[in-house]
C-alpha cells in the first residue's frame, strides 16, 4: 500500500488560511458580543469556516493498494478499482475535485467517469497505477512555444510547396 499526499498550491493555501482567519475573527466577535444566537453563529463559523477547510487540507490523500485507488478528502471518499482505470493524463482544469493544486492528473475510469487528483510525487503515483495508462498532456492543453514554432514551420513549408 502506498499513500500519496495532495500537492498544495501556495495561492490555495493562502486563500484557505485567509478564510480560516476571517472565520476565527467572526467567531471571536460573535462570542464577545454574547447572546445565545451569537454563540450558535460562533460555533457555525468555527466548524464550517475553519474546521472544514482544515480537515480538507490535512486529509486529502490518495491510497494505492494492489486492487484499488482510494481517494480521501475530508468527509469524502472515492474507491476506484485499478483495473477500471483506462487512462491517466495531465490536466490543469480548475474543476472542483479532491486536488489541492492545479498541477493535476485526470483519472478516467469505468469508460465514462473521471476524477482529478494532484499527488505530490506524480511519477511515482503514475507508476503505482500503471505507467502504460499514462497518456501525457490533455488534448485541450495550451500550446507551448515549441508547438507553435512547429506549426509555423509546417505552414511555411506548405506555402513554399504551393509556390
Amino acid at each position: 500500500m502506498s499513500v500519496f499526499k495532495s500537492k498544495i498550491d501556495k495561492w490555495l493555501l493562502f486563500c484557505l488560511t485567509l478564510s480560516i482567519v476571517a472565520c476565527l475573527l467572526g467567531a471571536f466577535v460573535a462570542l464577545k458580543v454574547g447572546g445565545s444566537v451569537n454563540y450558535v453563529f460562533a460555533v457555525f463559523f468555527l466548524v464550517m469556516g475553519a474546521g472544514f477547510p482544515l480537515w480538507i487540507m490535512m486529509s486529502t490523500r490518495y491510497i494505492v493498494n494492489a486492487e484499488n485507488l482510494e481517494i480521501v478528502s475530508g468527509p469524502f471518499t472515492w474507491n476506484i478499482p485499478i483495473e477500471s482505470i483506462t487512462a491517466l493524463r495531465d490536466s490543469q482544469s480548475a474543476s472542483a475535485s479532491p486536488a489541492l493544486s492545479l498541477d493535476r492528473l485526470e483519472i478516467i475510469y469505468d469508460e465514462d467517469k473521471s476524477i482529478l487528483v494532484s499527488p505530490e510525487d506524480k511519477m511515482k503515483f503514475i507508476e503505482k497505477l500503471g505507467i502504460e495508462k499514462y497518456t501525457g498532456m490533455h488534448k485541450n492543453r495550451q500550446r507551448t512555444s515549441k508547438d507553435k514554432t512547429s506549426v509555423n514551420s509546417k505552414k511555411k513549408q506548405k506555402n513554399r510547396r504551393s509556390l
